[in-house]
């Protein structure tokens, strides 16, 4: 296709069983176009110099369930999910916010299919720093490290007592505890002095 320098609206097929309909430029994907690809995953959305650019729609399929399960709609750049965008994923977790070079970087919000939120700063897929609501009514507001609390944080039980300080591998460790009363106690090394 490259050696013709195709400009137009056309459909190529492709030898491992994708398909492309749409634009042309000069024998490349370029303007609006739809691709199946041999996996079956489709994109409908903006092409530039052949790859994913624009705005976009991208959906993910799972050959064991022959169906789409997950789909991403948003801002594209060089042929990856990059910008803003939202992604709906196969065990119904929700992303929306920023994206750079095809991880969820920046600001952004999760809704867990379990009723947990996270809204904060994400940085190449991992929460750096943010709230995170849980769905027993409990609440987070600090730095995490690899999926669990860490660092500086306050944490907010739903009854109302209270823990400032630092945390470790999910756990208060040192800091301030507040009860309803307003009494405070102290924790050291992970226990109540």
């Amino acid at each position: 296709m490259e050696n013709k320098k195709f400009t137009g609206t056309g459909h190529y097929e492709h030898s491992d069983g994708g398909e492309y309909k749409g634009e042309f430029v000069d024998g490349r994907y370029h303007g609006f176009g739809i691709m199946t690809f041999s996996n079956n995953d489709l994109y409908e959305g903006d092409w530039q110099n052949g790859l994913m650019h624009g705005t976009g729609e991208y959906h993910y399929f799972d050959s064991n369930k022959d169906r789409y399960v997950a789909e991403y709609k948003g801002e594209f750049k060089h042929g990856v999910r990059d910008g803003a965008g939202r992604m709906t994923y196969a065990n119904r977790n929700i992303y929306e916010g920023q994206w750079q070079n095809d991880k969820r970087t920046g600001l952004g919000i999760l809704w867990f299919a379990n009723g947990d939120i996270y809204h904060g700063i994400w940085k190449f897929d991992q929460m750096i720093r943010g709230v995170y609501s849980l769905a027993n009514g409990d609440k987070y507001d600090g730095e995490i490290k690899e999926g669990h609390f860490e660092g500086y944080g306050k944490y907010f039980w739903k009854e109302g007592k209270w823990f400032e300080g630092i945390f470790k591998e999910g756990e208060p460790y040192s800091g301030i505890l507040f009860n309803l009363k307003g009494e405070i106690a102290e924790i050291k090394d992970g226990e109540i002095n």
